[in-house]
């Protein structure tokens, strides 16, 4: 008998596919409101509670199969497991029935856009592939839908990883480490070792040259990879080479797809190019495959989206940048594209992070940061323990994203960028970054009405004009 801990989506993909293999289990979830009707209705032969675990459950029940979203330091999730209680994750339960070759993929930023043209490449070489995990289909419900996928690309994040002992990849990567879920990890090095796990049982290790060996458990191969120029010192180094006057993906000095054909620019999309050429290594991929996967990808919702371009203001979405690293790639990225300056808006909930690390490129790049939410002043006092170098940046506090929009519409100039990119978490405000991101493009548009209608009324009531 399993015991199904959290009731948020991963949990409840936990439950159809026990459900599936006929497996009767008790269902929990930790929040004391949290309604279950609807799955009562669903899942006849579970039993569920919320708040706490009962007593009478403790002896029916030998494995917790824990959400991501509980962290195994939970007072109650430790006390059972000094009991004798196993604790898995949902990926941990894949592993143990996956009978097809997995690619797993984590990071601090970039791993759904690798996943995804992970995914896509393969799909041009005719795999039949199931992309999910962390992004979009959970991983289980990849097991009990109706497809025999030859290949499963899956994100991973570091706390699906920390309940996860089984996964044997055939390839696997840590595109990058940044400071993430402060809150939830003792420091950095605890968070590191949650993700290089993944590298544990993995046949191709796929590592940043940035990120080095040092303490990282694997048994397979390792390949490395960089899009820092002159880096590939073997045949086994994924970098940009020169080939016929001209930038390449290359795997050793084997030229495979030209840079100019990605239909996204920029040096971390040439690094997130090159991890998804070494992680379909051990797969019949031809780089023209390749080619058409990177020619077509134009980037994933919420990740450095063009909302909008309006009196030559271009209006940019990356609610998905919840930490300080993707922000800080977000501003040097457009930082380098624009010829005006950006006006970043950001907050939220920091997770305990340090946010001091925007300052250099908020001084290279911005004109004005607007702060909103509920860490709103930690962000501030952080930027401005550089104070003596960002005296010529107006930092702005506002309580919500509507009113960073209009003091941000407000302010921009023509030719600068209006970036949306949080560095924090959304659930002060919001239900999840997808809302977020949706809400800032909804203000967007309707800002850009507004702007209209009144640039048209002033224009109809200047003396002189007649109907």
């Amino acid at each position: 008998m399993y015991l199904v801990a959290g009731l948020g989506v991963t949990g409840q993909s936990v439950l159809r596919y026990l459900t599936a293999q006929g497996e009767n289990c008790l269902a929990f979830d930790t929040r004391d409101n949290f309604d279950t009707t609807a799955l009562q209705e669903a899942y006849l032969d579970c039993e569920f509670a919320v708040g706490e675990v009962p007593t009478k459950w403790l002896t029916q029940f030998e494995t917790i199969i824990l959400s991501p979203g509980i962290a195994k330091s939970e007072p109650w999730v430790v006390a059972l497991e000094k009991i004798g209680k196993q604790v898995i994750g949902d990926i941990e339960l894949f592993a143990r029935a996956v009978g097809a070759p997995v690619i797993a993929i984590t990071g601090s930023n970039g791993k759904s856009t690798v996943t995804t043209i992970t995914g896509m490449a393969l799909a041009e070489a005719g795999y039949k592939v199931g992309v999910g995990g962390n992004i979009g289909e959970p991983a289980l419900d990849l097991l009990i839908d109706d497809n025999e996928y030859d290949v499963f690309v899956l994100e991973l994040s570091s706390f699906q990883l920390e309940t996860t002992y089984s996964l044997t990849p055939a390839s696997s990567t840590v595109l990058n480490i940044s400071e993430d879920h402060m809150d939830r990890y003792i420091g950095i090095e605890e968070y590191i070792q949650a993700k290089t796990k993944v590298f544990s049982e993995t046949e191709l290790a796929v590592i940043p040259d940035v990120l080095g060996e040092q303490g990282l458990i694997h048994h397979g191969e390792v390949v490395h990879f960089s899009a820092v120029p002159g880096f590939i010192k073997s045949d086994k180094d994924y970098g940009i080479i020169q080939y016929n006057n001209q930038a390449w993906l290359g795997h050793g000095n084997q030229p495979q797809v030209p840079v100019e054909c990605m239909k996204l620019k920029g040096l971390h999309h040439q690094l997130n190019a090159l991890a998804m050429l070494a992680l379909c290594r051990p797969f019949n991929v031809e780089n023209r495959h390749f080619e058409i996967a990177l020619t077509q990808f134009v980037g994933l919702p919420h990740r450095t989206e063009l909302v909008a371009v309006h009196n030559d203001i271009t209006w940019i979405n990356d609610s998905k940048g919840t930490n300080v690293g993707a922000t800080i790639t977000a501003i040097e990225s457009l930082g380098n594209e624009i010829s005006g300056k950006l006006i970043l808006i950001a907050g939220g909930v920091g997770k305990d992070a340090d946010f001091s690390g925007l300052g250099s490129p908020l001084v290279e790049h911005c004109r004005q940061v607007v702060l909103f939410g509920r860490d709103k002043a930690v962000i501030e006092a952080d930027i401005r323990s550089n104070a003596q170098t960002l005296d010529h940046i107006a930092i702005t506090q506002v309580e919500d994203l509507m009113s960073a929009v209009a003091i941000a519409l407000e302010n921009a100039q023509p030719q600068d960028c209006v970036l949306f990119s949080p560095a924090c978490a959304s659930f002060d405000q919001f239900d999840n970054y997808v809302k977020r991101g949706e809400s800032f493009v909804e203000l967007v548009h309707q800002a850009r009405a507004s702007f209209d209608k009144e640039s048209i009324a002033q224009t109809i009531n200047q003396p002189g004009l007649v109907d």
